[in-house]
């Protein structure tokens, strides 16, 4: 399992800087481009980082994640939202919302271009007409160029250490969680395995051509123009607009 009992406490105190990153960027574009957005989703919501901002600046919201654990630090951060243990290729939550989300990497663990697609129209199916979805991944190429390291910290409850890999053929990256948390007077060993597959820019764009979507995109870190060989990439999605059809009934005053 990941996201188990334990990392998931973890996240939740150490690792939700993503949420304010996102928010800084996301909130003044959403509050200029969709002045009247009301509704927030966010897939793989984690702990609720990026929810709870949402939610003290008025938005109704909603969070999805597979991890229980995830879910259940969440609904302690974000005590006004709606939470759903849930996987997102399969999800339906019966309402659309102005803005869906999708951040820090998280699609990256959907490991085929299927799945991918699955989440794709998953998103769309619950994005208001008019209404945003918005999601980063690392690419193939930041995983080969960053995945290749082993990141240790210490303190006083807590050591962890982090090691990372890319297997180049398979467009697979391992992340090796292992952690060390005091319980007493003793230590409470955690492993962890995460797999993400690193996906082309071109992969990921076929992908959201084929469910309807429409792209502006962002280098993932600098969320500048992106670069090349960017390690991450922020998409900021609509819905292709639908040409329409031509009247087929004559002109008057024609036989």
């Amino acid at each position: 399992m990941i996201y188990g009992k334990d990392f998931a406490s973890v996240y939740s105190d150490r690792w939700a800087f993503w949420g304010p990153k996102m928010w800084e960027f996301l909130s003044p574009i959403i509050r200029k481009e969709l002045p009247h957005a009301k509704r927030w989703l966010d897939l793989c919501c984690g702990t609720g980082s990026l929810l709870r901002l949402a939610s003290n600046n008025g938005f109704i919201t909603t969070g999805v994640d597979i991890s229980r654990h995830q879910i259940n630090h969440a609904r302690k951060n974000v005590p006004k939202a709606r939470f759903v243990v849930g996987d997102v290729r399969e999800l339906s939550l019966n309402r659309e919302f102005d803005v869906v989300t999708c951040m820090f990497d998280s699609l990256n663990y959907l490991k085929t271009k299927r799945d991918l697609l699955k989440a794709f129209r998953k998103a769309k199916r619950h994005l208001a007409q008019s209404g945003v979805f918005v999601f980063d991944m690392n690419t193939f190429e930041g995983l080969q160029d960053l995945w290749c390291s082993t990141l240790t910290t210490h303190e006083r409850d807590l050591t962890l250490i982090v090691e990372t890999s890319f297997d180049a053929k398979r467009a697979l990256g391992r992340c090796l969680i292992t952690g060390f948390l005091r319980d007493g007077k003793f230590y409470r060993k955690f492993q962890e395995e995460h797999l993400e597959r690193g996906y082309h820019a071109q992969e990921i764009e076929d992908l959201l051509f084929r469910a309807g979507l429409i792209f502006r995109k962002y280098d993932g870190h600098t969320l500048a123009r992106p670069v090349k060989r960017a390690p991450r990439l922020l998409y900021w999605c609509k819905r292709k607009e639908t040409p329409t059809k031509p009247s087929r009934r004559r002109p008057k005053g024609r036989a």
